[in-house]
């Protein structure tokens, strides 16, 4: 019975050691700028996967997406990390929508990028390209202008 207390405890401690050390920071929250410019909040829910909310609105459409990421550290680069993820948005078009189908967008995204999270401030930055696709309508411009910087004060 001690052998497996002794187990249990050390495999919570390694996890919460693995915890610690994977994860800077629990929540950020910043604006976006580039493509699907806006305000974006990025929180862990586990280690190495995170959920980010984009509010985008610029003079012709707006829109609310929500994405799950996988991040990981890149190795032999300190606090910097790699992340890829899928997500969906939903929205509407407000300036010439009459040159669309449909004035509502829902659709699906995809986001890979990379995060450098300062040691020593609670900021981090984040490049990365959010292509995104539109079930309702033929508003597609994913290719070519889904880049983006993103500026986050982090709570950690």
């Amino acid at each position: 019975m001690k052998l497996k207390k002794l187990l249990f405890a050390g495999l919570l401690i390694a996890a919460c050691t693995t915890t610690l050390k994977a994860q800077q920071y629990n929540t950020a929250f910043g604006v976006r700028l580039g493509y699907d410019s806006g305000l974006t909040l990025k929180h862990f829910f586990a280690p190495a996967s995170a959920a980010e909310f984009i509010l985008a609105a610029s003079p012709r459409y707006f829109q609310l997406t929500g994405l799950y990421e996988y991040q990981q550290p890149v190795p032999g680069a300190p606090n910097l990390d790699w992340y890829v993820g899928l997500g969906a948005h939903i929205g509407g078009i407000h300036y010439q929508k009459d040159r669309y189908d449909n004035a509502f967008l829902l659709g699906a995204d995809l986001i890979g990028g990379l995060e450098y999270i300062f040691p020593q401030a609670p900021f981090n930055v984040s490049l990365d390209w959010k292509p995104s696709f539109n079930f309702t309508n033929d508003y597609n411009d994913y290719w070519y202008s889904g880049f983006a910087l993103s500026l986050r004060y982090t709570f950690r």
